[in-house]
């Protein structure tokens, strides 16, 4: 499969070098981006492009996306379901219509920076070492002020044809699985979803960074062909 790696928040295309070759020795083709754009829109229409781009190719496609990038995968493979074969959210979610990344990140001069580590939770936290930490530092890019407060909207309802797996860091699967269950209202679109799978990795919320060949073999084991059923 032809793999689209969207970065989250503050980060680029050089946030997946440690997990895209994970992908490309189970025989993926891999291709990370960095978002562009000013606006949560934008972002959603330079991943279009992006699709729009690779349609023809033989190989079905498939967008991941981590943490602020889950719902922008999302709203492009609304925009194009007939060209997704599989989402994979990395300790992300599709929300709500009418919902937002986080409308409460503080703007700074008309953008949003990498806020300090101490405004996280400990969970989103976990491996995340001060040479991380550092590292995170080094490459954070402000985000576009609308961007996290940005509305989501929906028009296709064959995008909840597409197979999803989350890969699910700071909160245990079973737990998210039971939210899910229980028809939350954050959860709307995963419960819309027809083929939902949901697997833990015991880490932060960059697994990227804390363990990317954990991260990369769940995400070969997402994209494997299931088992047929015997005659």
């Amino acid at each position: 499969m032809h793999v689209i790696l969207v970065p989250g928040f503050w980060l680029d295309a050089s946030a997946w070098d440690d997990v895209a070759p994970v992908l490309v020795e189970a025989g993926h083709s891999v291709q990370a981006v960095t978002r562009a754009g000013d606006t949560l829109d934008e972002q959603v229409a330079s991943l279009v492009a992006v699709l729009d781009e690779v349609a023809t190719a033989d190989e079905p496609v498939v967008l991941a996306g981590q943490s602020g990038a889950g719902p922008i995968a999302y709203m492009a493979a609304d925009q194009r379901p007939s060209l997704v074969a599989h989402l994979l959210y990395v300790d992300t979610f599709p929300g709500p219509e009418g919902g937002c990344v986080n409308d409460e990140l503080p703007v700074v001069d008309g953008v949003v920076p990498l806020p300090s580590w101490d405004v996280w939770e400990a969970s989103t936290l976990r491996g995340m070492t001060d040479e991380v930490r550092a590292r995170f530092e080094r490459v954070a890019i402000p985000e576009p002020a609308s961007v996290p407060s940005d509305p989501f909207h929906y028009a296709d309802p064959a995008r909840h044809a597409i197979p999803a797996t989350v890969i699910s860091c700071e909160i245990p699967a079973a737990d998210l699985a039971q939210m899910v269950n229980d028809h939350q209202a954050w959860a709307a679109e995963l419960v819309a979803t027809e083929e939902l799978t949901i697997v833990g990795l015991d880490t932060g919320h960059w697994p990227m960074f804390t363990a990317p060949r954990e991260l990369g073999e769940l995400m070969v084991q997402a994209l494997a062909p299931k088992p047929t059923d015997g005659p």
